[in-house]
């Protein structure tokens, strides 16, 4: 659910400030067989991870040895 989303991103979150990452990439969460609309979960990322000051890489497709958008 987007809750479960929005609680997952939020812990990610402090995990990444706690553990001092460089970077981050993740996929288009929920949106595969979790069945959530890309349009909704993105709004989440961007209010749970948007105010870190690391980049943060979503891939749209995952393709080895090749960066996110």
């Amino acid at each position: 659910t987007l809750q479960n989303v929005a609680h997952c991103l939020k812990n990610l979150a402090k995990e990444v400030e706690k553990n001092n990452y460089k970077s981050l990439a993740i996929t288009k969460l929920a949106t595969g067989v979790g069945g959530l609309d890309w349009q909704d979960v993105k709004p989440l990322i961007d209010q749970h991870l948007g105010g870190l000051k690391i980049p943060v890489l979503v891939y749209k497709k995952y393709v080895k040895n090749q960066a996110g958008e």
